[in-house]
C-alpha cells in the first residue's frame, strides 16, 4: 500500500480530514486528486509528516533554519538567537525543527542519472559526508534541485510523481533555494534529512551525526 484515503491519513496524524485536505492543497502533504473533492494521500508523505511534526512550539523561520544548519555544519560562532536555538533544542527536537521547513516528493524517472546530476545530494545519498557508508548504492536518489526550473527537470529526467519512486526531490516549503552549489548539501542538513528517514539505520546515523555536531558546537561556543 503506497496511498491512503484522507480519512486514514487524518487518523494516522491525529488531525481532521479538513486539515489533511488543506495540507494537500498547500503541499505540506503529497497526494493526488481523484475527484473534485477527493484525494489519495502518499503514505510515505504521511509517515514523513508524522516523524517530523511531533514537536511543540512554533516552527522555526527559514532564516533560523539556515543559520542553525550553517553554524552546526561549520562550527562557526552564530548570532544570539541561533545560539539560543541550538542550546535549547535537544537533538530529537532539533532535527524535527529543521525538517519542518522541508517537503519531500517522490518520483519515478526514465533517466535517473539526469535527475541525480541535477540535484544537490542529501540524506542517504550523501551519507558519506557524515563519515558513514551504506551497503551498496542507495536505491533512491535524494536531493535538492541545484538550479534551473523544476519543470525542466521533470521533462529532462522524465519524472512522474509516485509514492515510493526512485527519485526524492527535497525543497524548502517557501520555494527558496538556500543551497544550490556543490555536490552535497551541508553536513547538518544531510544529517537532518537522514534523521527523517523511515529506514532505521539511516535515521540512526542522521540523529547521531547531528547530535555530535551539536555537542561539538556547544563545546566550542559556550
Amino acid at each position: 500500500m503506497t496511498e491512503v484515503t484522507t480519512a486514514d491519513a487524518a487518523r494516522r496524524l491525529g488531525l481532521t480530514q479538513e486539515r489533511v485536505s488543506q495540507m494537500l492543497r498547500s503541499g505540506e502533504l503529497n497526494g493526488r486528486r481523484i475527484s473534485a473533492r477527493g484525494w489519495l494521500v502518499d503514505l510515505a508523505s504521511v509517515g514523513d509528516r508524522s516523524r517530523s511534526a511531533t514537536v511543540g512550539g512554533r516552527p522555526w523561520s527559514e532564516l533560523r533554519v539556515r543559520s542553525v544548519i550553517d553554524a552546526l555544519s561549520t562550527g562557526d560562532v552564530a548570532e544570539a538567537r541561533t545560539r539560543d536555538a541550538i542550546r535549547g533544542a535537544e537533538v530529537e527536537v532539533l532535527w524535527r525543527k529543521l525538517a519542518q521547513s522541508v517537503s519531500v516528493r517522490h518520483f519515478t524517472a526514465r533517466h535517473p542519472d539526469v535527475a541525480r546530476d541535477a540535484l544537490v545530494l542529501t540524506g542517504e545519498s550523501a551519507i558519506d559526508i557524515l563519515g558513514e557508508r551504506l551497503v551498496g548504492r542507495s536505491a533512491v536518489v535524494h536531493g535538492y534541485l541545484r538550479d534551473g526550473d523544476f519543470e525542466d527537470l521533470v521533462d529532462d529526467a522524465g519524472l512522474v510523481e509516485k509514492a515510493g519512486g526512485a527519485v526524492a526531490v527535497y525543497r524548502f516549503r517557501s520555494g527558496s533555494r538556500l543551497w544550490t552549489a556543490g555536490d552535497r548539501a551541508p553536513r547538518a542538513l544531510v544529517a537532518a534529512d537522514c534523521a527523517r528517514s523511515a529506514a532505521f539505520r539511516v535515521r540512526s546515523i542522521g540523529v547521531r551525526a547531528l547530535d555530535e555536531m551539536r555537542q561539538a558546537w556547544l563545546t566550542e561556543n559556550t
